[in-house]
């Protein structure tokens, strides 16, 4: 009996129903990522940090200023008569610096006795969260469950099958194994065992 047109546009069909399932099964079991982490943000918090009359590290005298400056004598006449008589003089006034330091600052005063009464740090804080992707590794071994319909062109019959296969995974691409299982052949009142040896190889 001779394959007509309808036989093998139905095979044809069949076949790549076939290739394409397996493929994408394949791919979303393989290729399918885990996840450690769903998000990555970032937050940033500022901690103020108070300090109060904090002591100078450092002192030095930087130079000498002449001021003048007002003063008033106070004096008294014969008759019991006070007077104030205003005049001025001219005094040194010595210019210091100050150095201020901190875990997280440093800071500089000068003039005539200057102090630092109170200085303020706003701290950065950056906490980050970070979203890690891995590659789940393939399966060293496997046993899958198979079963389907095939079609035999010779005899252009639809023959049942079911059974395993157990399959070794040499790399991302290469996989070998073995399969066996029982099929019915055309006619026949008992299914028939088959066994043997498979490569798989994927593509993409």
């Amino acid at each position: 009996m001779k394959m007509n047109k309808t036989h093998l546009i139905v095979a044809l069909v069949m076949a790549i129903l076939g290739f394409a399932a397996g493929f994408f099964t394949g791919k979303a079991i393989y290729d399918r990522p885990i996840v450690e982490s769903v998000s990555r943000d970032t937050l940033v918090i500022f901690d103020t940090i108070p300090q109060y009359y904090p002591k100078p590290v450092e002192v030095e005298r930087v130079r000498t200023e002449y001021q003048w400056l007002p003063i008033a004598k106070i004096t008294h006449d014969t008759v019991g008569f006070t007077q104030f008589i205003h005049d001025s003089v001219l005094v040194e006034v010595p210019i210091t610096s100050k150095h201020y330091h901190g875990e997280n600052y440093d800071a500089y005063v000068s003039g005539y006795q200057p102090s630092l009464d109170s200085i303020s740090v706003y701290q950065r804080t950056e906490y980050i969260t970070e979203t890690i992707t891995r590659m789940k590794p393939p399966n060293k071994c496997e046993l899958d469950i198979i079963g389907g319909i095939n079609y035999a062109t010779g005899s252009q019959h639809w023959l049942p099958y079911a059974g395993g296969e157990l399959m070794l995974n040499r790399d991302k691409r290469l996989q070998l194994g073995i399969e066996g299982g029982i099929l019915k052949e055309p006619l026949a009142t008992k299914w028939t065992p088959f066994a043997g040896a498979k490569i798989r190889i994927k593509v993409l």
